[in-house]
């Protein structure tokens, strides 16, 4: 019994162990990757520690000297690499004399979450991440109950910039911001494109893969409401028995 319960610690050992490693190693490749992309590197301190499970990692600018704690019991692939990209564009963001608080939230997780999936497929999000106006959270995160459409609409959109654009591509918005403090502007300067449009794009892309559907629910109510239609068409309207029903209704009054 004794043996088991020494085999069981060294196992869940070995397996936070492992977690932290692969923290690590993430870290120190996304760091090595941002200094090329940025060229300039940063000065951080990376704290992991087990946690419980509902802590959210952060990024904390300490007079240039960043912090980033992250948890391995609710770690997932590309997190290190989500923080660090917040990290080295706050540090960008200094170097262009503008307060992080300047940039809308939103362009602040595209610039993290591109980061982190540059070199992995973006899934496909939910449906209603197509309808979900991720734009308006400038300032603010949204309700936890939106969190994850919220992420996954953010995701996707920096996916679909990303399979068409550079990832300095991104960057380089914000050069165009500093002029005129404008997002708009900045993206049909970079892109050619203006936000709304390269989202009403996006959206397409999403929906696409449903139009079959969409194209069948249509026609299905095309047909019914036209069968329905030929079906009263059978009943023409009698306006000589409406006119004998009101003569009838005014000699009982």
């Amino acid at each position: 019994m004794k043996s088991i319960l020494v085999i069981l610690v060294i196992a869940l050992a070995t397996v936070s162990g492992f977690g932290q490693l692969e923290i690590r190693n993430e870290i120190e490749e996304a760091n090595a990757e941002l200094s090329m992309i940025y060229s300039f590197s940063v000065k951080y301190s990376l704290t992991i520690l087990k946690g419980e499970g509902h802590e959210q990692p952060a990024a904390i600018d300490n007079n240039g000297i960043y912090q980033i704690f992250l948890y391995t019991s609710s770690y997932k692939p590309g997190v290190a690499r989500h923080e660090l990209a917040h990290v080295y564009f706050f540090e960008y963001l200094r170097s262009r004399d503008l307060n992080p608080d300047e940039i809308p939230l939103w362009y602040h997780e595209v610039i993290a979450e591109g980061f982190q999936n540059l070199h992995t497929r973006t899934y496909r999000p939910e449906l209603r991440a197509a309808f979900f106006d991720f734009t308006e959270f400038d300032r603010r995160y949204p309700q936890k109950a939106d969190q994850s459409v919220f992420y996954g609409a953010v995701s996707s959109f920096a996916g679909y910039i990303l399979a068409r654009y550079s990832y300095r591509d991104l960057i380089r918005v914000i050069d165009e911001f500093s002029d005129e403090r404008d997002i708009d502007p900045a993206f049909i300067k970079v892109f050619g494109s203006s936000l709304s449009s390269m989202i009403t794009s996006w959206r397409l892309t999403i929906l696409l893969p449903y139009s079959p559907f969409l194209i069948g629910v249509v026609l299905f109510l095309y047909l019914l409401i036209g069968r329905r239609d030929k079906y009263w068409r059978k009943f023409p309207l009698d306006l000589r028995s409406l006119g004998e029903d009101e003569e009838t209704k005014n000699r009982r009054v």
